[in-house]
């Protein structure tokens, strides 16, 4: 059969790829972690295919028996390997590997495919699953509940039983002791206890018989006390507590032999999980739900999922742990200890070089109690931290010779149940010469122990709403020394925030800290922390000992996260090329915008922002310079509260502003009568008094435009309006400031520039919109008078359509700014606010046409043309439009003859072969979660390759790869061309 499984994986196209690991290899493959080979040996697939040295396509030969075909099933489920295909004389039939179907046991079908008709352009093939479109279409199938969920749903339901219920205060320590003992059955550990052997079968039906009176569960925990050590099973006066009663260990019984349905209804699945598969950093998962929604609103805490601790690590401790072997590190708000165990893992695994395990105690208790330290506000979670780190420290210990393991105790020695800000109980932990200090500080704006220490050191200006993150970047300091890295999850706002606090702040941090790295997660933020819509930023700093001038001379790496269809569905984190730019710390402080630009923006946008903001006023400066001067200011705040006397503005009309204001429109149908004689805030009545520019505080969703428009009547507005008021003789004026919030490069402005827009909330700040270049044209005011004439006499009658005029005044405005041909702009416009907004999005997942890359081509011919004039030397560019269905190809050729077409469409199949036996050898497809583009050099041409996507091959990526190129060659040549 082996040789039908590899004609099937030669025809998908993955017989080539390095990443395929095959199972008679035995999957000794020391780049995998230990846990990932105790996978694979345990699934024994034919062959998997890797992404960043995980499991992502399993290959199966078919299984005929069913009783067989339910037990690897609920293997796959249990490891959540998104892809199973399983491989018939006749059929190829394709599963979700993370679902399954809870009365049939089964996974989830996703394909049934005939052998005959399978090909590398089948679905699941080798390019297939590296397309984003692909993806699309399997978006439903894969976003169904994973083990995940499952397993969450119905510890919660457990311990919120066992905690609200029964009222068992100690219900996740409890909950924590039963998975430990779960854990060391499915591993085949006995437990050397009555009832209990390595066989998992029968201990699992002594643990459940164990569960029917109190005394006998309690003599195992006793047992186990005696025979691990460790906090775990400490248990107090619990056995005394008269709330335990024999009906609340019948609910335990019942839900861990999967008896019961929870509160939703779901059935418990605790017989389906293999604790032996599952990871323990799933296992800590908990600390989300266990503490319950009260604790987690009180402290802000968001479970840190393990894709991005995994991302995080890599580019902090990795380096250090393979030359040194070890670090001391510290997390200042452990909650479940997530860093505090795959830091450990690492450890570990570099000592044992792909040994699954070690008879070495001394090492794996030494590693742990010197290196690894922790502190938490909340004792359950201290609990959890401790338990997961008592899985991880097990995983490496052979089940055979467990009996004499002894767990190290950790509560007051590692883990410390304090608080980050109490100096006098943590002295001790700054005298620790710390490698690092990594963790996901709580997001509360409470006041506490943080605000009384920042008081104390003098850093109380930094503080804005008592924002606990930037007080552990303050406190952090104290256990530094000059090498330590500091890397904490914070709340990115603290970014972009327009307060003099927060700007103090970053000022703080770029004069006094030296950045490594700032991984921007707020596109993303909703599908970064489960049950949260929290905008994040990875913030990698060191308190290096340099002088102000020294730290604003560093260049620091800025990557800003997209949504990408890889990171919704598998939780694959995707970095594209443009997602990566090298940002020196003094453009920040001399330009406190940037930071905003940096996250949507591209290299070109910080550089035209620039020129911009030198050679046009801001809206605010313009205003300021009218005769008589311009006012402006929002509407009345309407509501009760702290009365104001608003008898001046009763009986007014009253616009109902809501709904009123739209694209160079009001309704005024939606006038009232102002009915009240004291209100929360009342206004300059002359703000009132028409001529004004009317604007609405939301933006249109749509395109990130502001909705504007002129009006001669004269009433009173909410909050929700901003106006700018002048005089009829100041109409033209008016007219082209409703142009311009109105336009396109606004809204360009709005991605760039606009604080919360993209961040966190859709909404523009009028402070920051008065900061936006501006430019007045009588054109513009003119074009607007006429597009409100068109739509207030209704242009069905009079025949002209104001959409052809709105298109003709964005021109206008981008020729006014200089911007008519900027492919910085049009690539915001075109490709980033759509995948921002989902709407009018066309454009950037459709296929690349000819067009295009004449287009993109024109910048290298023209640059390159320039460079070679008078050598004799000439630019041919060759354009391969579909390689391997979904890339393109790009072929610069210095030759010694002037081409008759310097530009050539390549459809030849012998060529087409050619540049795809170039594009296979370097192995593009291998990298998908990193798209960057490929570019290789030859003797006398490069060429790149990259998914044939427009928003890949536009003018404005263009202008990138040839910065690319040229640092390219210049470093390959000692600057010399």
């Amino acid at each position: 059969m082996s040789k039908h499984l590899d004609k099937i994986i030669e025809r998908l196209g993955y017989a080539n790829s390095p990443c395929l690991i095959y199972g008679h290899n035995n999957f000794d493959d020391t780049q995998l972690t230990t846990h990932t080979i105790k996978v694979l040996k345990e699934l024994a697939p034919y062959a998997v295919y890797m992404v960043e040295n995980e499991p992502f396509v399993l290959f199966f030969d078919e299984f005929h028996n069913q009783d067989d075909r339910k037990a690897i099933n609920k293997k796959i489920w249990n490891a959540q390997i998104p892809v199973a295909i399983f491989c018939g004389t006749d059929t190829v039939t394709i599963y979700n590997g993370c679902t399954i179907d809870q009365k049939t046991l089964l996974l989830t079908q996703i394909e049934h495919l005939s052998v005959d008709s399978i090909d590398d352009n089948s679905p699941f093939s080798f390019f297939e699953i590296t397309s984003q479109n692909f993806w699309k279409r399997y978006t439903n199938q894969f976003s169904s509940e994973k083990l995940n969920d499952v397993l969450l749903s119905n510890l919660v339901y457990l311990t919120d039983k066992l905690r609200n219920t029964y009222h068992l205060s100690y219900a996740t320590k409890l909950v924590l002791r039963l998975i430990f003992i779960r854990y060391l059955i499915d591993r085949g550990v006995d437990l050397d206890y009555p009832g209990f052997s390595s066989n998992v079968a029968a201990s699992r039906s002594a643990l459940l018989k164990l569960l029917e009176n109190k005394d006998s569960i309690y003599s195992l925990f006793t047992h186990l006390k005696k025979k691990f050590n460790g906090n775990l099973f400490e248990l107090g006066d619990e056995i005394n507590d008269k709330a335990f009663t024999p009906i609340a260990l019948l609910e335990i019984k019942d839900f861990l032999a999967a008896n019961i349905n929870s509160s939703c209804g779901q059935l418990s699945l605790f017989d389906l999980y293999d604790f032996n598969i599952i990871p323990v950093e799933l296992i800590s998962n908990i600390y989300e739900i266990l503490l319950g929604k009260e604790a987690r609103d009180k402290d802000n805490a968001f479970y840190t999922p393990k894709y991005l601790v995994d991302y995080i690590l890599d580019g902090t401790i990795d380096k250090h742990i393979k030359e040194k072997g070890t670090c001391k590190l510290l997390d200042p708000s452990c909650g479940s200890g997530v860093f505090l165990v795959d830091s450990y893992r690492r450890m570990i695994e570099k000592e044992l070089n792909g040994a699954f395990f070690t008879e070495n105690d001394k090492l794996l208790c030494d590693t742990l109690t010197d290196n690894i330290y922790g502190i938490d506000l909340n004792e359950d979670a201290i609990d959890v931290a401790i338990f997961s780190l008592y899985l991880a420290m097990l995983d490496y210990k052979n089940p055979k010779t467990l009996h004499s393991f002894r767990l190290p105790n950790l509560k007051g020695h590692n883990l410390f149940v304090c608080d980050f800000f109490d100096e006098e109980n943590l002295s001790s932990l700054q005298k620790i010469p710390f490698d690092f200090i990594i963790g996901n500080p709580p997001w509360s704006n409470k006041p506490g122990l943080h605000v009384e220490y920042c008081k104390k050191h003098g850093y109380v200006q930094y503080l804005q709403n008592n924002d606990t993150c930037r007080s552990f970047v303050l406190r952090s300091k104290d256990f530094c020394n000059s090498e330590t890295q500091c890397c904490f999850i914070l709340h990115s706002t603290i970014l972009y925030m327009q307060k003099n606090p927060s700007k103090l702040f970053r000022k703080f941090l770029l004069t006094q800290a030296e950045i490594v790295r700032i991984i921007e997660l707020s596109s993303v933020r909703k599908l970064v922390f489960k049950n949260a819509d929290a905008p994040a930023v990875i913030l990698s700093y060191r308190f290096s000992g340099k002088n102000e001038l020294q730290n604003l001379e560093n260049r620091f790496e800025y990557i800003s996260m997209k949504r990408n269809i890889f990171f919704e569905l598998f939780n694959i984190v995707v970095v594209e090329k443009t997602d990566v730019k090298h940002v020196q710390q003094k453009l920040l402080k001399e330009n406190d915008w940037a930071w905003k630009t940096l996250v949507y923006g591209l290299t070109g946008d910080i550089d035209l922002i620039l020129f911009l903001k030198k050679n046009f006023p801001t809206l605010r400066e313009y205003i300021k310079s009218q005769t008589p001067v311009l006012i402006y200011g929002t509407g009345v705040q309407y509501n009760d509260g702290e009365k104001m006397d608003a008898s001046h503005l009763y009986g007014q009309p009253l616009l109902e502003s809501k709904n009123a204001i739209d694209h160079f429109s009001i309704a005024l149908s939606n006038i009232s009568t102002f009915s009240k004689t004291k209100i929360h805030r009342t206004r300059d009545a002359t703000l009132f008094q028409a001529p004004y520019c009317l604007m609405l505080r939301g933006i249109d969703m749509s395109d990130y435009t502001m909705k504007a428009v002129y009006e001669e009547n004269s009433f009173v507005f909410k909050e929700a309006v901003f106006a700018v008021k002048g005089s009829f003789e100041q109409k033209s004026q008016l007219l082209n400031i409703v142009g311009l919030l109105n336009s396109k490069v606004y809204a360009y402005f709005n991605l760039m520039l606009g604080s919360s827009l993209g961040v966190e909330r859709e909404q523009r700040q009028v402070e920051e919109i008065l900061e936006f270049p501006f430019v007045y044209s009588l054109e513009i005011a003119n074009k607007v008078k006429l597009i409100q004439d068109l739509i207030k006499q209704d242009f069905f009658v009079v025949g002209d359509d104001p959409t052809a005029q709105i298109n003709q005044l964005n021109l206008m405005i981008l020729k006014a700014f200089n911007l008519s041909d900027n492919e910085f702009v049009d690539y915001a416009l075109r490709i980033q606010i759509p995948q921002l907004t989902g709407k009018n999005d066309h454009d950037v997942y459709r296929n690349v046409e000819e067009k295009d890359f004449n287009e993109y081509s024109k910048y290298y011919y023209k640059y390159l043309s320039d460079v070679f004039e008078g050598t004799g030397k000439y630019i041919q560019i060759n354009v391969y439009p579909k390689i391997a269905k979904h890339y393109s190809a790009f072929e610069v050729m210095i030759v010694d003859s002037k081409p008759e077409e310097w530009l050539q469409f390549i459809n030849n199949t012998t060529l087409e072969k050619s540049m795809f036996a170039k594009f296979s050898a370097h192995r593009t497809n291998e990298m998908f979660y990193s798209l960057k583009d490929v570019i290789y050099f030859e003797e006398n041409s490069f060429y790149i390759i990259k998914p044939n996507y427009y928003k890949n091959w536009h003018p404005a990526i263009a202008r990138l790869d040839l910065m690319d190129i040229t640092n390219q060659i210049l470093s390959r040549n000692g600057g010399k061309h």
